[in-house]
């Protein structure tokens, strides 16, 4: 099933034919390096994610007082080797699947009250609403505690150069305050959650510190909660421009998946990865000394056309749709992606049971302010109930 789509500005093209470097570029919470070699081609961009040893990922100096610093995805081998596994023990598909049905549940709780207005503002009335509230209840956050933490996640996942570095700051020490708590509760009195059994898991008979615990916390929360919400919302302004689509996912509910997948192919909600250099090295024409950032484009290695046929166009049906990257690729491939997958699923068979969709304005749809992710502010759609 092929459909044409414009390219939306949300992040317009910047395919080149080599890296090229940026002296404008300043990655997320990173403004200490002036610059950095943008890799836009498919086949530099895996070729650089691939190569952990020499484009190191620990790009942010690691300071004691930021949890942030000792995140997973800002951590190399064995470090990243050893958080990975506790993580991988502690996320596993038995938990996800255990999840469904209450997924689901809140998917029709989230919907039902719009289908009666014929109308929804689908980013802040259900892609925000939908991944906080699993991940909230994965990691065990009381109910009364989640607004507030999801306040710290939206502030954490913007650009501290727009929303400002205090309350950026305020927000991750306010956060890694709550989780220290959190975390002392359940290494006091386990319960049946994600934090309980991160403080418990082990590998090779170690177990994470504190510190540690905190920053998987956090990277749970920004990569279940951010990336997930951009997915629902990036795929489902996709999908409101194709009605044959919908009716078409409407009537075979496993054909969502690969629809889900091209949509982010088509509009790939992260940004992008940067890495550092370890060493000199050349990938295709240009000369990277080490100590040069490197970023990554996800969204621009996601239209090569030398990968993907009329990358602009949608067509659920393309024989290589794995090769999309927009979950990563490598070491870092995104942890939550089994879960991201589900969530989009049960989502998007939920919506199409009820309702086609449409958007409900002429007006272009407002990027997001985020350091991380290709988003949209709002999403009103008219929903029309079959």
């Amino acid at each position: 099933m092929k459909t044409p789509l414009s390219q939306h500005p949300l992040h317009p093209r910047m395919q080149a034919a080599h890296p090229f470097f940026d002296a404008s570029f300043t990655p997320y919470y990173s403004d200490h390096i002036p610059g950095a070699w943008q890799v836009t081609r498919y086949e530099d961009v895996v070729a650089v994610l691939s190569d952990y040893a020499t484009f190191s990922s620990e790009y942010i100096p690691k300071t004691d007082d930021n949890v942030f610093t000792r995140n997973l995805n800002v951590t190399d081998p064995p470090k990243h080797r050893h958080l990975r596994a506790l993580a991988t023990k502690a996320f596993s598909p038995a938990i996800i699947t255990q999840s469904e049905g209450w997924i689901r549940q809140q998917c029709e709780e989230l919907l039902l009250p719009h289908l009666s207005t014929g109308s929804i503002e689908f980013v802040g009335d259900f892609a925000l609403q939908l991944p906080h509230r699993v991940i909230s209840r994965m990691l065990g956050v009381p109910d009364a505690e989640v607004e507030k933490v999801r306040q710290w996640i939206i502030a954490v996942a913007g650009d501290p150069r727009v929303i400002g570095v205090e309350i950026f700051g305020r927000s991750m020490q306010e956060m890694s305050i709550f989780f220290s708590e959190l975390i002392q509760k359940r290494t006091a009195h386990p319960e049946d959650d994600l934090i309980s059994q991160l403080i418990v898991s082990e590998v090779e008979g170690n177990r994470l510190e504190t510190m540690d615990v905190i920053a998987m916390c956090v990277a749970i929360f920004l990569g279940g909660y951010e990336t997930t919400k951009s997915s629902l919302a990036n795929a489902m302004y996709i999908f409101s421009q194709m009605p044959d689509v919908q009716s078409h996912l409407a009537a075979h509910h496993e054909d969502i998946p690969k629809a889900v997948t091209e949509a982010l192919r088509v509009l790939s909600p992260v940004k992008g990865f940067p890495r550092i250099a370890a060493k000199d090295v050349m990938v295709s024409s240009a000369a990277i000394k080490k100590g040069d950032l490197v970023n990554v484009s996800i969204s621009t290695a996601n239209k090569d056309e030398s990968v993907f046929a009329h990358p602009d166009a949608f067509d659920m049906d393309r024989a290589n749709l794995n090769q999309a990257l927009s979950f990563g690729h490598g070491i870092h491939y995104c942890l939550g992606a089994p879960l991201a997958r589900i969530e989009t699923r049960i989502a998007f068979e939920t919506i199409f049971r009820h309702a086609r969709v449409r958007v409900a304005t002429a007006e272009a749809p407002e990027p997001e302010i985020s350091a991380l992710v290709y988003s949209l502010k709002s999403l009103p759609l008219v929903l029309d109930k079959v």
